[in-house]
């Protein structure tokens, strides 16, 4: 492991297994298995009689899948996020866990093969002479990315199919911290006669440790042609490298009836590279659609010229001012798709010019790159998260809490809390759904909640509140877990609020300084009480202070009073009062969360408090 994974609270990849045997709690990056929206191949017997890929080969993931056309393989997985500063729009990486996101080994020291991508099977048998010398592959990689960095036993190979069907390695790059940059390097290789075979393929692996994805390899922009030489590492492509940036970022989602025009004036951002190494002309647009429609609402920017002109390889980043013809919309839900286009005279890739007449590759596009699009719901709930989880989170501590903060633009009422849930081992078990209004503060609601037993990776666990709960600027929604193992929580890599996030395993709150991106909890909200209430309902009982120093004072007629560490273990706490009013003594108790259980008019209450 690098020096990184030493830390309490870290980035560390591992599985949950990894650490459930720790005498300590942490707040961790966990694995999550494959998104139905981000396609991981699979290992197939092929025969040598099916159909064949043609060349030229060209892929570079802008679909945000691995297509089956050209691909198998084992765990690999596509992703617009996992890359720093891509060739273009998407990439594909490699670790090692495999589809669902478990170890390819329960040892924590075993390593071998892990991930691999393979490709479909080429006839190079009848090659020509000139063909065959002039036959190069290329590809850009990167090491770490935004998962975790290689160490010195860790390796990505490129291994070439031979003519007895065993693999040969024809490219190698070990870990540790020389390729530990956030640039893409590029490798262009030829491929040698031996291998120009009725059946030759190509793969790549990682190896390395295989008790979890400790070591991220991404591979991008894979181009295999004849007609080229060691020098060809450039294309006639332009591309976007990035999804467009959410115009109310943080956010990527907010409720239809919270939204201010003038509160929200944030901007669309893009990127580019030219991939030439020539200067380009280029223009851009930025558009605002009805996602379920597909009407146009606004376009700020239709054919935008760059200036000053890309030069050679520049990439550049570019953006738009949000449109206020959204506001028109704001009178109920809906779901606002931008899309960005780049205008740079991209086509198919050249097979021959002779004299006025061009002849043309069609199945290598370069237009494919030049499009971006996200969806950003207006409807009932705020999300940081993109709606696929590219990681999990979780704490590993009974009794532990983990709690999100967001900032409401309006007073409103939560009516119910969604949270994307990514171990299907885990779905049936029980957590405490809690909301605050400040973590300083007893929640304002708790209640005891399971897991739903859902299929979807991506889907959500929605669970509605019957209590009205009216929140204003800071708040924060989660959970407490009653289990040493970790609850995963879907985490998505699309941007990064980590500094939202809180957890507390040892009795107080810690703010997470080292796992990056956007935890799946979603509030949804009302603009009205969602539970209607009765006018003879009283103002209830009242605990104070809260925080507790000493003494906590219970208003209200309660009986059969219980005090609960933050370990679920019961303490004894002297209480003294009369019917109507209670006091509980914590003078020199230690400090932390205490929950507070009692009876009221024959229901169970429960509240939290903080002792200081």
């Amino acid at each position: 492991m690098s020096k990184r994974g030493l830390s309490v609270i870290t980035i560390l990849l591992c599985s949950v297994f990894c650490f459930h045997q720790n005498g300590y709690g942490q707040f961790r990056q966990l694995p999550a298995p494959q998104s139905p929206n981000k396609k991981k191949a699979s290992i197939s017997n092929l025969r040598v009689n099916e159909e064949h890929v043609q060349l030229p080969f060209w892929e570079d993931f802008s679909s945000g899948q691995i297509s089956e056309n050209k691909w198998e393989g084992r765990g690999a997985i596509s992703s617009f996020t996992i890359g720093i500063n891509p060739p273009s729009l998407g990439v594909v990486f490699l670790d090692g866990v495999d589809e669902n996101g478990n170890p390819y080994s329960q040892s924590r020291l075993q390593n071998g093969e892990g991930d691999e991508l393979v490709s479909m099977p080429f006839n190079l048998a009848d090659l020509d002479q000139e063909t065959a010398a002039s036959l190069f592959i290329s590809f850009f990689w990167q090491a770490g990315g935004q998962g975790e960095l290689p160490d010195d036993n860790d390796a990505l190979g490129l291994y070439f199919l031979d003519r007895e069907d065993n693999w040969q390695e024809a490219w190698r790059q070990q870990g540790g911290e020389e390729p530990g940059s956030q640039n893409f390097e590029q490798v262009i290789l030829p491929v040698p006669p031996d291998f120009h075979h009725e059946n030759f393929r190509f793969k790549f692996a990682h190896s390395g440790r295989l008790s979890g994805p400790f070591d991220t390899w991404i591979i991008d922009y894979v181009f295999l042609n004849s007609g080229r030489d060691v020098a060809d590492t450039f294309t006639e492509d332009r591309a976007l490298t990035r999804l467009p940036g959410s115009p109310f970022a943080p956010y990527q989602a907010i409720p239809h009836f919270e939204f201010v025009p003038e509160q929200l004036s944030g901007t669309v951002d893009g990127e580019f590279k030219n991939l030439n190494n020539r200067f380009r002309a280029m223009e851009y647009t930025i558009e605002f659609l009805d996602a379920a429609t597909g009407r146009l609402i606004a376009s700020p920017n239709q054919r935008t010229p760059f200036n000053p002109v890309p030069q050679a390889l520049e990439r550049r980043g570019f953006s738009s001012n949000m449109p206020e013809a959204l506001d028109i919309m704001a009178d109920n839900p809906f779901d606002l798709e931008v899309l960005t286009t780049l205008s740079a005279g991209d086509t198919y890739l050249v097979q021959s010019i002779t004299g006025q007449d061009t002849l043309y590759h069609e199945n290598v596009d370069f237009r494919v790159n030049d499009t971006s699009r996200i969806v950003i719901p207006f409807r009932d709930f705020y999300a940081y998260d993109n709606g696929s989880p590219d990681y999990a989170a979780g704490i590993n501590q009974r009794g532990g809490m983990l709690a999100l903060q967001y900032e409401a633009l309006n007073p409103a009422y939560i009516s119910g809390v969604s949270i994307n849930f990514t171990n299907f081992s885990q779905r049936g078990n029980a957590i405490e759904l809690m909301v605050w209004d400040s973590l300083d503060h007893a929640p304002l609601f708790q209640k005891e909640v399971i897991i739903p037993p859902d299929t979807a990776l991506s889907a959500f666990a929605y669970f509605p509140l019957d209590t009205n709960i009216m929140v204003q600027e800071t708040f924060h929604v989660g959970f407490t877990q009653f289990s040493n193992d970790y609850i995963h929580v879907g985490l998505d890599k699309s941007g990064d609020t980590g500094d939202k996030i809180f957890f507390n395993v040892l009795g107080s709150w810690q703010q997470n300084e080292e796992v990056a991106g956007n935890l799946m909890i979603r509030p949804h909200l009302s603009p009205s009480p969602p539970v209607e209430v009765p006018e003879e309902t009283a103002t209830d009982m009242r605990l104070y202070p809260n925080p507790v120093q000493d003494l906590l004072y219970i208003s209200g007629e309660v009986s059969e009073i219980e005090v609960f560490d933050f370990q679920g273990r019961q303490i004894k706490i002297p209480v003294e009062g009369e019917k109507s009013s209670k006091i509980l003594n914590f003078t020199g108790s230690q400090k932390g969360m205490y929950l507070i259980k009692m009876m009221k008019n024959g229901h169970p209450v429960t509240k939290r408090i903080i002792v200081n």
